[in-house]
């Protein structure tokens, strides 16, 4: 009668054990519901509706799909236009292993394939490049990710409308084949020296790539031909690659020696006030590519050439 009560008892115990693991099986309420994507790394598994998210360089369009960030790796500035959904709690002082996993993220969002490998074992990685994808097209891939493709192709519709606008008012009358430049002067001497031309960041994507604006013909082709999208040129030539309207970038704390001399007074857009001087504590609002970025730096630009004399 013992042994058989010892079985009876091994049995039930045996039973809830079992019943326990079941909960750790992956039909866990509790496990993330993960789907495909095609990636620049194949198909990879993510999150259907990432809780913690760690990013790099797209931090503007994960910010602005509300995604719950708990690690970013990226400069902010006040002038940015999702300047307060920055934490200082979860900002990643080095992009590294370590202070990724530290904040147990479910997926990590990046334009560098290199930390496909490097962090593949800690979270899921999307990996975006910079090239060949633009802002918008990177906003999709994100809203896809993560669930939130309504939330992106809101806000690219909006875009998509401002921007159209935008162009009616600048390809067209007084604007219709005249050249725009984006210039900084870094000063006369040091590694960068000369005054910088910019046609990616600066808001030379907006302006060459969106907007449809033209670059002077001489800036043109020596981008054409260097392969490089920013550069310098000396103080003795650089009057010739400015155009008809110029964005001219300050430095915060810094008062532009080139904008003091003879030449800059003979440049006609300077002579007759088609510049737009951008304060250097506004170069946050013209360093990311993102659409909100986008959208506020066109709203920026617009009111500045708007406001300039023909």
């Amino acid at each position: 009668m013992k042994k058989i009560g010892s079985v009876f008892c091994f049995t039930l115990i045996a039973l809830s054990l079992l019943t326990g693991c079941s909960s750790t099986s992956p039909e866990n309420p509790n496990a993330p519901d993960m789907h495909t994507i095609n990636t620049v790394m194949g198909e990879i598994e993510v999150p259907k509706e990432p809780q913690r998210v760690v990013v790099n360089w797209y931090i503007g369009d994960v910010l602005s799909l509300d995604l719950n960030v708990v690690g970013y790796n990226a400069w902010e500035q006040e002038t940015m236009p999702f300047y307060e959904k920055f934490s200082s709690a979860v900002k990643l002082e080095n992009w590294a292993a370590e202070d990724i996993m530290a904040a147990e993220p479910d997926l990590i969002i990046t334009y560098q394939t290199e930390d496909f490998e490097k962090f593949g074992k800690i979270a899921p990685v999307l990996v975006i490049p910079e090239e060949g994808v633009s802002s918008l097209e990177r906003l999709r891939i994100i809203g896809e990710a993560s669930g939130k493709e309504k939330e992106a192709e809101a806000l690219i519709i909006a875009f998509e409308e401002k921007l159209a606008s935008a162009k009616e008012e600048l390809q067209s009358g007084k604007y219709q084949g005249r050249t725009f430049s984006i210039m900084e002067d870094w000063g006369p001497t040091g590694d960068w020296n000369g005054v910088a031309y910019e046609t990616g960041s600066r808001g030379g994507t907006l302006v060459y790539n969106y907007l449809g604006l033209k670059k002077p013909e001489k800036l043109e082709k020596l981008v054409e031909e260097s392969g490089n999208g920013r550069g310098t040129l000396s103080y003795e030539v650089a009057h010739e690659y400015f155009g008809d309207y110029i964005l001219w970038f300050q430095q915060e704390g810094k008062e532009s020696e080139y904008a003091k001399s003879d030449i800059w007074k003979s440049i006609p857009a300077v002579a007759e006030g088609r510049i737009a001087e951008i304060p250097g504590n506004y170069q946050g609002l013209f360093y990311y590519s993102d659409v909100a970025s986008l959208t506020a730096q066109m709203d920026y630009l617009l009111d500045a050439i708007l406001s300039m004399p023909e």
